[in-house]
């Protein structure tokens, strides 16, 4: 009988040995599908459910994922060895036509947000069950790098399912499984048992949106929460302070900036004496650089949690020019070339950000208006959830955004492709170009340093394409993040520089 009471209580500690941890989001993700968005919030998800073939580190060096190994045989042709053994998690095994099905779908399928990275790759050659090889069009000296976002997924389950099922039901390689989503209230995910690599700590993951600051604080503070991501700068110290608590900062790779419509050539959401786009004149941009105060919003909105952008990615990003500075706040500068432009009373602007994507997005762009109200500038802010803010700016109707982007991969081509090249559907190019800006120079340079590998020579390249492109304020920085996070006491992670939260990482002491 006595046995029978050990065997019992064995059973019954195991049972509640079952370790959960609960993460508070600053943003929820938009979907399980790997390729529809290409955000932040949703790739750290995304991460967490599919591998790559490569994988960066904490230090974002390229390290392994599901190929073992490869060899760069010249500048076009790249042979990966994939990992043996590795299941998806409905039990399908996963091989060398995986590959070749999410390289063809990144690449082509039309709601694809990630096909500029994947364009190079001209053919997928399966060489055996276990060996793929890259065919390139062009020498490409990023795709490396940027196969961390191929999020692998399964040709046999994905082939044929329905768009819904592939972005609220994912099924991947990673150390997590989807369970459950119940939008705008939580997400399930547990451990996958079978993953290749080191075993999750915890067995189930329950992520929880918590995109109102006051709510994400009292999670945590109440113990409803474990990790809280976004840490809101108004109760920062406080938290840092609390011992029930680990505060955790890194400097992050996110630039926080405004775009204007350079390509109208009549206002679209604002009113000007003529009717025209004031900002098809590089005066008008130049004046709201010089009329926002940057250091006033990282002073008094953010806590001191930030530091300037002098361009359009921080300085732990390949291409980062340091010769480059901030120019200081001049309003009165601001002024005179408003008045040069022929706008000495200013004009009227709708600033149209998001309420639930970023640190104080709301405040930052009130914090903008107001400042820009100084030099005769009249902006009303249209603050909206990211859900409807986004695809308003994607689809360019807006005038004057609110917006961030972070070199996710450690390198600056994923900005000049992105954001500044002219908008290229065909080629992948300029897929996020919202201001619509088109400089032929520019475009020339950023196609050229895409196709050197000589990592010296593109580098000062990227440095050419960044001063022109401040000459002509193709886009306003603002900003750096520095990315915060708050954990109770026992529970161990290191924060990364792109913000990516991978849980089999997390711990307890």
């Amino acid at each position: 009988m006595r046995k029978l009471y050990v065997l019992l209580a064995l059973f019954f500690a195991g049972t509640v040995a079952a370790k959960t941890l609960v993460v508070g989001l600053s943003s929820e993700p938009r979907s399980g599908d790997p390729f529809a968005f290409n955000e932040t919030p949703t790739n750290s998800f995304n991460y967490n459910i599919y591998d790559a073939l490569v994988m960066l580190d904490a230090n974002l060096k390229v390290k392994p994922g599901l190929a073992t190994s490869w060899e760069v045989k010249d500048a076009r042709t790249i042979v990966f060895h994939l990992r043996k053994g590795v299941k998806f998690h409905d039990g399908t095994p996963f091989d060398a036509e995986d590959v070749k099905y999410t390289v063809e779908r990144a690449k082509n399928w039309e709601k694809s947000q990630f096909k500029v990275y994947f364009k190079p790759i001209k053919e997928v050659i399966i060489k055996d069950k276990y060996t793929v090889i890259l065919k390139l069009s062009r020498p490409a000296p990023v795709l490396i790098r940027d196969l961390r976002r191929l999020r692998i997924m399964s040709k046999e389950s994905t082939e044929n399912a329905k768009p819904e099922d592939i972005a609220f039901h994912p099924i991947g390689t990673g150390p997590y499984k989807f369970k459950e989503w119940v939008k705008g209230d939580h997400i399930t995910l547990v451990a996958n048992k079978d993953y290749w690599g080191p075993k999750p700590y915890f067995d189930k993951v329950i992520l929880k949106p918590l995109t109102n600051d006051a709510a994400r604080t009292a999670a945590l503070l109440s113990g409803a929460v474990d990790v809280i991501e976004d840490v809101p700068l108004t109760d920062a110290e406080r938290i840092a302070k609390d011992k029930r608590f680990t505060f955790l900062k890194t400097d992050g790779l996110r630039l926080i900036f405004v775009g204007v419509d350079v390509a109208r050539d009549k206002i679209y959401k604002g009113k000007t004496p003529d009717g025209k786009n004031p900002f098809k004149d590089v005066r008008v941009r130049k004046a709201f650089y010089y009329g926002i105060d940057v250091e006033g919003i990282i002073k008094y909105i953010n806590r001191g949690y930030n530091s300037p952008a002098s361009q359009y990615f921080p300085s732990t990003v390949f291409g980062y020019d340091p010769t480059i500075k901030r120019e200081p706040y001049n309003p009165e500068k601001a002024k005179q070339l408003l008045k040069e432009a022929g706008y000495p009373n200013g004009f009227e602007v709708t600033l149209d950000a998001p309420n639930d994507r970023y640190i104080n997005d709301e405040k930052v762009a009130a914090a903008i208006a107001a400042d820009l109200a100084k030099i005769g500038i009249k902006v009303k802010v249209n603050a909206i959830p990211k859900a409807v803010f986004f695809p308003m700016v994607n689809s360019n109707k807006t005038s004057f955004f609110l917006l961030g982007w972070s070199c996710s991969s450690a390198d600056g081509a994923a900005f000049f492709d992105n954001i500044l090249h002219t908008r290229d559907k065909e080629r992948g190019y300029g897929r996020f170009n919202d201001a619509g800006y088109s400089n032929p120079e520019v475009d020339k340079l950023i196609e050229e340093q895409d196709t050197l590998m000589d990592q010296a020579k593109r580098e000062k390249i990227m440095h050419r394409i960044t001063k022109l492109a401040l000459k002509d304020m193709a886009y306003i920085p603002l900003y750096y993040y520095v990315n915060l996070f708050a954990a109770k006491k026992g529970i161990v992670f290191t924060p990364r520089a792109d913000h990516v939260m991978y849980y089999r990482d997390f711990r307890e002491e």
